[in-house]
């Protein structure tokens, strides 16, 4: 999708809005409205002309998608600005709407290819961006051609094949082989194998998304405060990152690095420490500890749940861990029944309300608030957030709402994310993306 379709804004390599679809944009003094102006001279791959009704269209189709919700959420309404641009109205002030923008579910598609095609168009996308559809394999391999009448220009590389290779270590053979040009994300364990090998190029940054661990603070024992907080000093982050992640994967003590809007270190706290653990226990009134269920939903939290259970049994915690099919595992989640859960979460944009709003505002619970966390000023500053385009107010609001979110411990953030992309080395102009949307027209040889 990032390569078959343009949405109006792209995010260059550092994460910058860059103009696509949009050639420039306007966005009003109170954060409201954005005025794009689109672009002249577009083409879908089937030749057709690129409108502004396709671009009205596009974002209309987007506000009623569950699918595209990281890019329409906070979108109220769109209309036509004379014959040439577009108003999109939000429901509040955003600063980080253009990066939301910039996601691949916010390309922009031809309004009368899809009601043509109607629920077969999935299968047969139109864009206008560097690369067509050339043939789809399920589960196996997309190939892309270039498309000749991009409004950038052609692409440098003219067909891309997009190969699934689930096996990691296949995946790095395959590079090795030169069978493949790159592949996304290997194992920590081969780092060194293609840092050393001359032909190969690991390119490593960080992602928008963390690991971390929730409570139901509704329900005993972790309606009490000192029991979460036990449960905080009892998780051996450095045993998950460095024997689970391999050293892939950043501790972390909030929900948030510092390249993140309103990140602070003045949070609360909770070092690996199972005697602190024990007295808090003691403290809240469970001596003799308690019996808890630890649910996850995939093998690699189920490893989580393995290290923790650890430690919590020196503390006098029986827990019982359980792997459930995801769809199980949500029912139980957002009704409060899974006990402790160990899941993750990533940041539709570098700001905190993209990251953690359903983690902790109370609106989210039954939906992603799986702690069934409410505390009237954590809604307070997060809605007041949504309120505010200045930088240094905004700062202070999720700063905190960070230091409140410590002390409360509904969930205990646990490690940020990497990702990494190796290549031959002779593959040009690449580097990571946040969320592994790799932008080919970029690449050449």
């Amino acid at each position: 999708m990032t390569n078959i379709y343009d949405p109006l804004v792209r995010m260059d390599k550092d994460f910058k809005p860059i103009p696509s679809i949009a050639e420039k944009w306007e966005i009003s003094e109170d954060g409201l409205e954005y005025i794009f102006y689109i672009k002249k001279g577009v083409k879908f791959h089937n030749g057709d002309d690129m409108k502004l009704s396709d671009v009205l269209f596009s974002v209309e189709r987007g506000m009623e998608s569950p699918q595209a919700s990281p890019s329409f959420s906070r979108v109220v309404g769109v209309e036509a600005v004379g014959d040439n641009a577009i108003k999109i109205i939000l429901d509040g002030p955003y600063s980080q709407m253009l990066a939301n923008l910039a996601l691949p579910v916010a390309g922009i598609v031809s309004e009368k290819v899809v009601k043509e095609l109607g629920d077969s168009y999935g299968r047969n996308p139109i864009g206008t961006g560097p690369y067509k559809l050339s043939s789809w394999v399920s589960g196996e391999k997309v190939v892309l051609d270039a498309f000749d009448d991009y409004h950038e220009g052609p692409a440098s590389i003219k067909k891309v094949e997009f190969i699934t290779i689930t096996d990691k270590s296949a995946g790095v053979i395959s590079l090795e082989r030169g069978d493949i040009d790159a592949y996304v994300d290997i194992n920590i364990n081969d780092f060194k194998r293609v840092e050393q090998n001359a032909n190969l190029t690991l390119h490593k940054g960080e992602t928008f998304g963390y690991h971390y661990i929730g409570l139901t603070v509704t329900k005993p024992p972790f309606d009490n405060v000192k029991v979460r907080q036990a449960i905080a000093h009892s998780v051996d982050k450095v045993a998950i990152v460095e024997g689970i992640l391999e050293g892939d994967g950043e501790i972390i003590d909030t929900f948030a690095t510092n390249k993140i809007m309103g990140y602070t270190d003045k949070v609360q706290k909770y070092p690996y420490d199972l005697k602190k653990a024990k007295e808090l226990l003691v403290e809240a009134g469970y001596p003799n500890g308690f019996e808890i269920d630890i649910s996850v939903a995939s093998d690699l939290y189920a490893k989580f749940a393995l290290v923790l259970q650890n430690s919590l049994s020196q503390i006098g915690v029986k827990t019982n861990v359980k792997q459930m099919e995801r769809s199980a595992w949500e029912v139980a989640a957002e009704g409060g029944e899974a006990g402790i859960i160990i899941y993750g979460a990533t940041f539709a944009a570098p700001d905190l309300d993209s990251g953690i709003y359903d983690l902790v505002h109370s609106s989210a619970i039954g939906v992603r608030n799986y702690s069934l966390y409410s505390n009237p000023k954590i809604d307070e500053l997060f809605d007041a957030a949504r309120k505010t385009i200045n930088v240094e107010e905004l700062n202070k609001l999720y700063e905190e709402a960070l230091i409140i979110i410590s002390q409360d411990v509904p969930a205990i953030p646990v490690a940020w994310r990497y990702v990494n992309i190796a290549t031959k080395k002779d593959l040009k102009n690449v580097y990571t993306n946040p969320y592994s949307f790799y932008y080919v027209y970029d690449f050449s040889w």
